[in-house]
């Protein structure tokens, strides 16, 4: 795998055939300082690339459900070596500015552990975090974040459950780890509709 990435993607799947779309979006990202790692969670892969930035890895079934790849997340993270850690489901996309905003947003905040960018669910036309938040909230987050590796080093990890997500960050957010909403919006539910990109919220620090 290629050594000068800044981040390290972690995809659980459970076989889509959009997973294809998913690592496309990735293939297609503007800036190319990535990795990514997929986990055939229970299922042999079928998913078979060149690229030396792609690992394919595959464990146990460890999902609980559609909503509860955390787990998987979990088991997938312990192979980075990146210093960040990014998260996409394999039936969503990444719009191609996704790497460029992380750099420009970690160069001129340093000091911040995760980054939430704004998710786009285009079936509810919704925006979350919502434009103007103050805040994370439950139901109103996503898995559109980035953590620092650092963050999981120190034992923060996903349970599984109906808000693994939100628990997650709540659960750094105790442990004393600094949180930034982004105002960008980088992550497409179920679409790649990128569009929508010019749109931007505010910046929370948290």
């Amino acid at each position: 795998m290629s050594n000068n990435a800044m981040i390290t993607f972690i995809i659980p799947t459970i076989g889509r055939n959009t997973l294809v779309d998913t690592m496309n979006s990735l293939l297609y990202q503007t800036n190319n300082l990535w990795k990514a790692i997929i986990i055939f969670d229970g299922i042999a892969p079928t998913y078979t690339t060149t690229d030396d930035r792609i690992q394919i890895l595959q464990c146990e079934k460890l999902g609980q459900g559609v909503n509860r790849a955390g787990l998987v997340r979990n088991y997938g993270m312990a192979f980075v070596d990146t210093e960040w850690i990014g998260f996409v489901d394999d039936d969503d996309t990444l719009s191609p500015n996704y790497i460029e905003h992380l750099l420009n947003e970690t160069m001129e905040y340093e000091t911040i552990d995760i980054i939430i960018f704004r998710m786009f669910i285009q079936e509810q036309n919704n925006i979350l975090p919502k434009l103007e938040t103050d805040h994370f909230y439950e139901a109103q987050v996503g898995i559109s974040f980035a953590i620092k590796k650092k963050v999981f080093d120190e034992g923060c990890q996903f349970i599984a459950s109906g808000t693994e997500d939100f628990s997650y960050l709540e659960n750094a957010k105790i442990n004393g780890h600094k949180i930034m909403i982004s105002p960008y919006i980088t992550y497409f539910v179920r679409n790649n509709d990128y569009s929508i990109c010019k749109t931007i919220g505010n910046r929370v620090f948290i």
